[in-house]
């Protein structure tokens, strides 16, 4: 009965931050809607096996979006993205040991807590790594809702400035061929029953054997793994839309049954690093988008929003209304996602030994 209700709670809350246009707000309403019941009753509660099914379906989600496009697109990109992720790497290290030393928070609650990744990724790879996932989630909030409310209005008058008259017609151009980027995922699949139960059987057979293995989130990213290779040479892998709606959902819910009244209290002793944490976001976002600007061949709106940290669906949205080039955006966005969730875990491995 106590998991019901506090599924319950989860849904109500995320259709609620929905319906508000909250950036993520099928896992934030979850979030704070199961918090909150959890704090005032402290009967919230999720079986243990809850994070492991949404770290295996988060994967899929993922792996169902590789195609044989992306490989060859990241062969144009690499030296861009791995600048960009190495870059990104190395600011993370520095805001993440800021926070550290001046906040209560240990390191690898810290590192995760400014890994430019998805929100949803880097609270559910942090449970692995004895982080503090509440925290990890509420910082990665601010970071996610700070650079989708921030970075596009910088963006925006930067780009005034760069702008000229006889890129105009490429820029629409790219604007159609960006639109078909994001939608590409769904289109010419055939949807049926047992298109999805093939997506999900080579899923979490990945995902079983990456838990098994003990790799570092290997739930998660064997899953990727196994549906991108599937989906690279079938074109197949699939699943619905309102099955990512209900990974967020249990994951926001995973997430708010562990906060308690003590991480609120203590969120007041990390207002101030927070606010510099958004800045520091905000200043690598310019100085890696000029970057890939000067050593590339893309304009400077597909730059700054290619190198932004932000979610790779709301950024190559917003990226398409700006003039910007949503394939390759998307491409480098994906590339940052799935370079964090693979790589970054494994490097925080290592630093956490020297901080403990």
């Amino acid at each position: 009965m106590k998991i019901l209700i506090t599924l319950l709670m989860g849904i109500i809350g995320s259709k609620i931050a929905q319906r508000l246009k909250v950036p993520g707000g099928a896992m934030i309403g979850a979030l704070f809607s199961v918090a909150i019941f959890n704090i005032l009753t402290g009967i919230g509660e999720l079986p243990i096996i809850s994070k492991i099914i949404v770290q295996i379906l988060t994967g899929i989600f993922i792996g169902a979006r590789i195609t044989t496009d992306d490989i060859k697109d990241l062969k144009k990109i690499f030296i861009p993205s791995f600048l960009m992720i190495v870059l990104m790497g190395i600011v993370n290290f520095i805001m993440g040991y800021f926070i550290y030393k001046f906040t209560p928070l240990d390191m690898v609650t810290a590192l995760f807590a400014t890994a430019p990744g998805g929100l949803t990724d880097m609270t559910i790879i942090s449970y692995d790594f004895g982080a503090e996932p509440s925290k990890v989630a509420l910082l990665q909030m601010v970071r996610l809702i700070s650079v989708i409310a921030l970075i596009p209005s910088i963006i925006k008058i930067i780009i005034k400035k760069f702008r000229k008259s006889n890129r105009n017609i490429r820029i629409n151009l790219e604007n159609t061929q960006g639109k078909k980027e994001i939608e590409k995922s769904s289109k010419g699949k055939n949807k049926n029953l047992s298109v999805i139960l093939i997506t999900l059987i080579i899923g979490v057979f990945g995902g079983i054997l990456g838990k098994i293995l003990e790799v570092p989130s290997g739930p998660m990213t064997f899953s990727m793994i196994a549906t991108a290779i599937y989906n690279i040479f079938s074109n197949k892998a699939y699943l619905p839309t309102k099955l990512r709606e209900f990974i967020q959902i249990i994951a926001g819910t995973l997430i708010g049954v562990k906060m308690n009244l003590e991480d609120v209290i203590s969120l007041k002793d990390i207002i101030a690093p927070v606010v510099i944490v958004v800045i520091g976001f905000c200043i690598m976002n310019l100085i890696l988008g000029f970057m890939v600007y000067k050593i590339t061949n893309f304009n400077v709106e597909t730059s700054l929003f290619a190198t932004s940290p932000g979610g790779m669906t709301d950024i190559s949205i917003i990226a398409s209304e700006l003039g910007a080039d949503t394939s390759k955006v998307a491409t480098m966005q994906f590339f940052r996602l799935i370079s964090v969730i693979t790589i970054y875990p494994i490097i925080i491995n290592y630093i956490k030994d020297y901080f403990i």
